[in-house]
């Protein structure tokens, strides 16, 4: 069971990030949670040589350029993490989500990859925001005034991917725009492939055993 571990570190990731974030040792507190979405990334996709050369390639600058970037406090460092972080993000969903479609047997696994895919589709559109708004700032604007933090765009992403907009921050720029519609569609399609595919697994299922 591969994807677990990384499942749980997301899930981590998620539940606890608004609680350590705030305060001088936030974003330390921050980064320990994401090199653990780094550490158990890479486990998850160890079934293929190739797949863990890809993953390391990309970890590994990203947890390398992301302590650096909380010791430094250089912008330059955090927009080249976000970029290496949004890579191994993409990646490692994409591989998830092509062994989640191509299993013919659902098994827990399956279950943990298809919800870890989700996952991670959110942190891959939040990574993306917070880069297009450390390179263009202004690209979003919020309601109550304040500067935004990547913790402002991981709620924001999952509240775009889920389809709820609140409204509370708006995309102002075009780019900024774009990557929200593109987030909204491809969660939506997500949901409607996972769902027609998991059926027709459990179809292939009840054929073999009739037969």
């Amino acid at each position: 069971m591969q994807f677990h571990y990384l499942l749980a570190s997301l899930v981590l990731l998620l539940a606890v990030y608004p609680y350590v974030s705030a305060g001088p040792t936030g974003p330390a507190a921050l980064k320990v949670l994401s090199s653990f979405v780094l550490i158990t990334g890479v486990y998850a996709v160890s079934n293929r040589r190739r797949q863990v050369v890809i993953a390391v390639l990309l970890a590994v600058p990203a947890f390398g350029l992301g302590w650096l970037h909380i010791i430094t406090g250089d912008p330059a460092l955090g927009s080249a993490e976000s970029v290496f972080t949004l890579l191994f993000y993409a990646f490692t969903a994409l591989v998830g989500l092509s062994r989640v479609l191509g299993t013919r047997r659902i098994t827990t696994d399956t279950i943990y990859g298809a919800v870890s895919v989700y996952l991670l589709m959110g942190l891959t559109w939040a990574t993306a925001y917070n880069l297009v708004e450390g390179i263009t700032p202004g690209s979003f604007s919020a309601e109550s005034g304040a500067g935004f933090t990547f913790p402002a765009f991981i709620y924001f992403s999952f509240v775009t991917l889920a389809t709820l907009g609140y409204g509370d921050i708006t995309p102002v720029t075009d780019q900024a725009r774009s990557l929200a519609l593109l987030e909204t569609v491809s969660g939506t399609l997500y949901i409607a492939v996972l769902i027609a595919r998991l059926v027709a697994t459990a179809g292939w299922r009840t054929d073999a055993t009739d037969e």
